[in-house]
């Protein structure tokens, strides 16, 4: 990750985590199901809500592009952007065509098979926020940042120590903002545990251990799941899906 303060400030602007608690079960429930009937349910909460998708209304200031419209953009990336105050969804890029269609039309934005066509488009453009597979990750992202763009990243960034460094250099020598999302960073318990630790009330910390669940045996133990599970880049066994992620 690129640190510096203003990076972070325009990041949290363009990527910052909204919606409320109402949101996040929602986003849990769609978690679990199929994608038909997720995308039904997520047409079902937004219309229910107080907050229109930003895109339908026009809302906004910074133009973010979605690439990949997976369950995880589905079911958090692009519900968040469209309820941010600050941001409107100005395009999804999805392979698939019947997806790519219900979504444009959920969130009234165009849609692009590629990034390569939206980018030819000449649609205006703040930022990316690429959450496709991650032995796509390097290539997109590349990709993104030749065009001009600021990038938020799924994670994990690459699948080589050498393509995330040089999509580092690549960020850097254009000016860009490159980010790598771990929006657990920004919540208010992660906050707090750094004000306690900054305080000395518990002393010098002599060893930390984390631990977050999440349903996604699905995802993780499915071997036809094969860009998730299959060895790719420094990641052998079952690829990326669990220690890399």
């Amino acid at each position: 990750m690129i640190r510096c303060d203003a990076a972070a400030r325009r990041a949290r602007t363009l990527f910052g985590e909204k919606g409320g608690a109402g949101g996040s079960v929602a986003v849990e429930a769609l978690q679990l199901a199929p994608m038909a009937s997720r995308l039904r349910h997520l047409a079902a909460h937004l219309s229910s809500g107080s907050a229109a998708p930003a895109a339908a209304a026009g809302g906004g200031d910074a133009a973010i592009a979605v690439v990949g419209a997976g369950w995880w953009a589905t079911g958090w990336h692009l519900p968040q952007l469209s309820r941010h105050p600050e941001a409107h969804i100005a395009a999804i890029v999805e392979m698939d065509e019947s997806l790519r269609t219900e979504l444009g039309e959920l969130y009234g934005c165009p849609t692009f098979a590629t990034l390569a066509e939206l980018v030819a488009s000449g649609e205006q453009l703040d930022g990316v926020l690429i959450s496709t597979p991650h032995r796509t990750h390097f290539e997109l992202g590349m990709e993104a940042i030749d065009a001009g763009l600021n990038v938020l990243i799924e994670k994990p960034m690459t699948t080589t120590g050498e393509d995330a460094q040089a999509l580092v250099d690549a960020a850097k020598a254009g000016g860009k903002i490159f980010m790598v999302n771990t929006t657990a960073n920004w919540r208010e318990q992660t906050q707090r545990a750094v004000d306690v630790v900054a305080s000395g009330t518990i002393g010098e910390v002599q060893h930390v251990q984390l631990h977050m669940g999440a349903p996604l045996m699905m995802l993780f133990d499915d071997a036809s799941r094969t860009t998730w599970t299959a060895p790719v880049g420094v990641a052998g066994l079952n690829g990326f899906a669990w220690g890399g992620h």
